[in-house]
């Protein structure tokens, strides 16, 4: 893993979040597009795609995580995603099905993915947290509406100020799941850097006031830990209890390809129930 890539991570540390620039080359963000598309119309015929609320959002999403779409295991498993999330967590990662692709816009709403979200007492603000989310967006939204909103340093404290996340198309965004954050964050044509801080007004701001994408928007998220009693306490007490985790699991099926892709780039892959791989 030799790419040479500006990972800082004590800004990662301090804030709970960072962005790596230029981790891909606008060529790959397009061939991965193409190859998103092309996943897309290989879930639609396993019935693999799915939309949860049309009036609310235009979003697909998908049952199965990375490593098993053939298309799009490459960006999971990419040296230049592995670099960065070895440097940020500072040890061998461990990859516990935890990631997925969505194409159109979402839902929106500021929240945390850790298991304590509120209580700043509990085991998940004990000692050095050990699971990250990373995401690639394919397309820009450093000037335009799509990206991930966040609250800076609420990985450590309550909550914290809220800002865009100025990605573009190339980056990858890394975050603390302890981080509270909005996906789909609305950026206004008048005042673009101004957030606004309801999911609900967000929904409702008409088109002509938005600075839309060009582009249909779409994402990869990924998560990485390192073995730990937090990583333990995510998948006991987080994965394990939700019906829709579960049934993204039992619908990931691996081929002998991806396991031994995976074994090659040194990542250890939990099979966290029996049917995840089968």
């Amino acid at each position: 893993m030799s790419a040479n890539l500006a990972i800082d991570k004590a800004k990662f540390e301090r804030d709970g979040y960072v962005i790596v620039k230029n981790v891909f080359t606008k060529d790959e963000i397009e061939q991965i597009r193409k190859e998103v598309y092309t996943s897309w119309e290989q879930d639609k015929q396993k019935n693999l795609a799915f939309r949860l609320d049309p009036k609310q959002t235009n979003a697909t999403y998908f049952k199965g995580d990375l490593l098993s779409k053939p298309p799009l295991r490459h960006v999971l498993l990419d040296d230049r995603i592995l670099q960065i999330a070895q440097v940020i967590l500072g040890g061998d990662l461990v990859y516990f099905g935890d990631s997925n692709y969505q194409v159109g816009t979402g839902f929106r709403g500021y929240h945390r993915d850790n298991v304590d979200r509120t209580d700043l007492t509990a085991s998940d603000w004990q000692g050095k947290y050990t699971i990250i989310r990373m995401g690639v967006y394919l397309q820009d939204h450093k000037h335009y509406s799509g990206g991930l909103k966040v609250r800076v340093g609420s990985h450590k404290n309550a909550s914290g100020k809220p800002v865009f996340i100025d990605n573009e198309v190339g980056d990858v965004v890394v975050w603390s799941l302890k981080t509270i954050h909005s996906g789909n964050a609305v950026r206004l044509k008048l005042i673009p850097n101004i957030t606004i801080d309801n999911g609900r007004i967000e929904a409702r701001i008409p088109a002509f006031l938005k600075k839309d994408q060009q582009k249909e928007r779409a994402s990869l998220f990924m998560s990485f830990g390192l073995k730990s009693t937090h990583l333990d306490r995510y998948i006991g007490e987080y994965m394990l209890k939700r019906k829709n985790v579960l049934e993204h699991l039992q619908s990931s099926k691996l081929d002998n390809e991806a396991w031994e892709l995976a074994k090659q780039k040194h990542v250890e892959v939990l099979k966290i129930i029996p049917e995840y791989g089968s």
